[in-house]
């Protein structure tokens, strides 16, 4: 099968090594990783027959103008019910996206000065729990300077968050 970078990511820093499913690829394009393109492959590849997912699989301009509630009625069709935001299903999807980009920040080979900036920009985009901004200390506004990660308050965010991910399984 042939997946897009963003779902590679997802894929391969996923500690569960769970596939991929809709939530995820609903989630993923809520926060504008993934892009239609990559979507489309992914049912055409993952050999999902369903009336709505054949549909989203042959989208093209300007049908893309209603990609997203195609990508809804796709997911709902396979699963039953498609994520929505503030639901368990949502939370989880959102979760996991979220592990598996700090976790891959963590691999780079980033400055603690260049890893806060990434899980600022993490936390601002993905809009993330409370207990995310003890992982990163910003200069106070009217201070000049840029964020600073905290490694280790990183990794136990990860620990806890992937545990939480195990048991909801």
């Amino acid at each position: 099968m042939v997946i897009g970078n963003w779902l590679a990511l997802l894929q391969r820093q996923s500690p569960t090594q769970q596939p991929i499913g809709w939530d995820e690829v609903v989630v993923g394009y809520d926060f504008g990783f993934l892009k239609p393109e990559e979507i489309q492959n992914w049912v055409r590849d993952s050999g999902f027959t369903g009336e709505a997912c054949l549909h989203l699989g042959t989208l093209s301009d300007p049908g893309l103008k209603t990609f997203e509630a195609c990508l809804w009625r796709a997911a709902a069709e396979v699963t039953g019910k498609a994520p929505r935001p503030g639901g368990q299903r949502w939370a989880k999807a959102q979760d996991r996206w979220r592990a598996a980009l700090l976790r891959d920040m963590l691999e780079a080979p980033l400055s603690l000065e260049a890893l806060g900036v990434a899980v600022e920009t993490l936390y601002e985009r993905v809009g993330c729990p409370e207990d995310m901004l003890g992982l990163w200390s910003s200069p106070s506004p009217w201070q000049k300077g840029i964020p600073v990660a905290k490694r280790p308050a990183i990794e136990a965010f990860l620990v806890r968050t992937e545990r939480n991910l195990a048991t909801a399984s």
